[in-house]
């Protein structure tokens, strides 16, 4: 009862000083960015004239890709029978990190550039985009987690190429996609996509969820995972769970078990065996659609982790002044990201009650049941001492009545007078 006692006096203490609401941090993670172009392959590549781009790809693939961004493909076709397009040729005749990232420099306080510092990501297929701070598929590493401080800020000068597009697109732009650097990039991540000509801001204020895992489920009824932090320093990396994480094992295990192969959007290395179109056609993408139409409870058993830190951010957009417009290609434009503050909201997902609640209002019904039951029992006893003193009179009573003779009326009593 006494380390109850005292268990219950730290949890009331603990939530006493504890508050779930805003908190200051003098410095925060940074994201990882990610920069998709909306059309991710240049023409330049296409062109057979330029033999010095065009002998870097396989002449097949260049094809593969032309047929089916120009709705002529046809799958059937005996040519495709034992292509198997890689992601190092899908990725040879994309635009280059260079030819997207013009310029870029981080003020974090110390100026340090950026324009080599982007690595080739896929959204989805056929997609190429440049990730900045992203750690997941990182084998080793040798440095602390990317902070940033309130007056930290990154940027970036951006060109989106668009005459130099290889196929006809309805717009054109930049996706700027904003996630954890421990989760990979996929396409559920929300993403914004930012046009040429403005100057662009974009401010993140950061919001860190913790749910309830089982039996209370607190995240739409589903069970969720405890995850470790990741553990800084050198040496091997490995990412610790994530959701996205999660999917893209998923579809790769099952690509790779249904169709035997993989294509370049999933998990590969050196060893990897990627499909051919055939199999890239009738098996693979149809397995990438699936997921995205289906529920994923119906595809893969991948659960929450119950704590996620998710971003929110405001765009604010500028037109280029004449002057400096006139400077630009009419294609590219300015980027800066910064942290709003370094305030972070947490939501905490709590039951109703707690261990302590529970044994603390136990222990007041027990307290309470306890005291009416003592009073109870007092005050029977005390009535039955009241009866046992009531009826102890009455029988001395009785006893000395019966000893005191009865008078015969049929006999003579003489009176004394005296």
């Amino acid at each position: 009862m006494l380390g109850i006692l005292v268990y219950t006096t730290c949890t009331f203490f603990m939530k006493y000083q504890e508050f779930n609401f805003v908190t200051y941090h003098p410095e925060l993670e940074f994201p990882a960015v990610t920069l998709c172009n909306l059309e991710a392959f240049d023409k330049n590549k296409f062109n057979k004239s330029d033999m010095d781009n065009f002998n870097k790809s396989d002449p097949r693939v260049l094809e593969y890709i032309e047929q089916l961004r120009n709705a002529s493909f046809d799958v059937s076709d005996s040519k495709w029978q034992d292509l198997r397009p890689n992601e190092t040729e899908i990725s040879k005749l994309g635009f280059e990190s260079d030819d997207i990232i013009r310029f870029g420099l981080l003020h974090n306080p110390k100026q340090i550039p950026l324009r080599s510092k982007f690595s080739v990501t896929y959204r989805k297929p056929l997609e190429k985009c440049f990730t900045f701070n992203g750690r997941y598929l990182k084998k080793t590493y040798d440095h602390k987690p990317l902070k940033f401080q309130a007056n930290s800020d990154m940027y970036l000068y951006l060109d989106t190429n668009k005459d130099r597009y290889a196929f006809h697109t309805n717009s054109f732009g930049v996706r700027v996609v904003l996630h954890q650097p421990d989760e990979p990039l996929h396409a559920r991540i929300p993403s914004t996509i930012l046009t040429p000509g403005y100057k662009h801001k974009i401010t993140i204020s950061e919001k860190r969820y913790k749910y309830l895992t089982s039996p209370y489920n607190s995240y739409q009824n589903q069970e969720c995972v405890e995850v470790e932090k990741p553990k800084q320093g050198s040496g091997e990396y490995r990412s610790p769970y994530s959701y996205g994480g999660c999917i893209l094992k998923c579809l790769t295990n099952r690509t790779q078990s249904l169709c035997g192969c993989i294509i370049e959007s999933l998990l590969h290395d050196n060893a990897s065996v990627f499909c051919t179109v055939a199999k890239r056609h009738s098996c693979a993408l149809d397995i990438w659609r699936s997921f995205y139409v289906s529920p994923t409870s119906e595809f893969c058993d991948c659960k929450r982790p119950c704590f996620e830190t998710k971003y929110n951010y405001d765009l604010s957009s500028l037109p280029l002044t004449s002057n400096l417009a006139l400077l630009t290609s009419g294609s590219d434009f300015y980027l800066r990201i910064s942290y709003k503050d370094t305030m972070v909201a947490t939501v905490k997902h709590e039951p109703e009650l707690n261990f302590g609640d529970i044994i603390s209002h136990l222990g007041g019904y027990m307290g309470f049941c306890l005291g009416a039951s003592v009073l109870t029992l007092m005050e029977l006893a005390e009535a039955v001492l009241k009866s046992f003193g009531a009826i102890r009179p009455h029988r001395r009573c009785t006893v000395n009545s019966a000893q005191i003779p009865q008078p015969n009326p049929g006999e003579k009593h003489e009176i004394d007078n005296n």
